[in-house]
């Protein structure tokens, strides 16, 4: 058995298998060296940052978090909202140009980006120098694991529940940055965006990220074949959060 493949497929799916518990240090140690896919790097956010200037487009950043663990947290949720989140929030996803990177790499390019680690930056790069507002909901909080008493299916059913309060809350905060905006936009308008958002963050890989899939054991990174898993079943993933934002490069991946 491959040591990189076997690590990849068991450390990932406890973590974000779960999900909803402190991450174990084995995953810290085992992702410690990884780094975030080479479009997510000052370079990628550049390009972003152009084709949004030609576009007239804001440039919408999804924050990569420095710590590993805080990675698959955030890339659920964002993962989940944005394959299940509202027509009116994926209308305004699609009005925008969208990629991922950490706040050191945003830094270096738009040096007036807030302290921090937001959720979300929207980047205005028609004005010199470019606006930066944030979007930075509370979301819900970790559900403590259960102890030895505690019944499974009710915490599964607690899981459930806080990934739909996870697309709930950022879905509203998304609607609220964007509302004057849409305002201007006709029914049609809106459907196209909505549908761009579809098309182009939903089916195909954002800039800086991947997407990935997993359900409790193993992580499958799309277009990347030579990650997977092993059905083991020994996690539990809600089925919202299945698929979800890979922030780390595959290939550079240390095991």
């Amino acid at each position: 058995m491959k040591r990189r493949g076997f690590l990849l497929s068991s450390t990932t799916a406890v973590g974000a298998g779960i999900g909803t518990v402190a991450w174990p240090s084995l995953i810290s140690r085992a992702f410690a060296q990884n780094a975030t896919p080479e479009d997510g790097a000052l370079s990628g956010l550049s390009d972003s940052y152009r084709t949004a200037q030609r576009a007239h487009r804001p440039l919408l950043v999804l924050v990569i978090p420095e710590d590993n663990g805080a990675r698959w947290e955030r890339g659920s949720a964002l993962g989940a909202f944005l394959n299940h989140g509202s027509d009116e929030a994926m209308s305004a996803i699609g009005t925008c140009e969208v990629t991922c990177a950490t706040m050191a790499v945003v830094r270096q390019l738009v040096p007036q980006a807030p302290a921090g680690e937001p959720l979300m930056l929207v980047i205005d790069a028609g004005h010199v120098p470019a606006t930066v507002t944030t979007i930075d909901p509370s979301l819900p909080a970790e559900i403590p694991y259960p102890s030895g008493e505690d019944r499974w299916d009710a915490f599964y059913a607690q899981m459930e529940a806080r990934v739909d309060q996870q697309i709930a809350v950022i879905q509203a905060a998304v609607s609220a940055a964007f509302a004057a905006r849409l305002q201007l936009l006709s029914a049609t308008e809106r459907d196209a965006a909505r549908q761009r958002a579809v098309d182009t963050y939903r089916a195909h890989r954002i800039r800086g990220s991947y997407w990935a899939r997993q359900a409790g054991c193993g992580v499958y990174v799309e277009e990347v074949p030579e990650t997977g898993g092993i059905g083991c079943g020994m996690g539990h993933t809600p089925e919202r959060a299945q698929r979800f934002l890979y922030f780390f490069a595959p290939n550079g991946n240390p095991l």
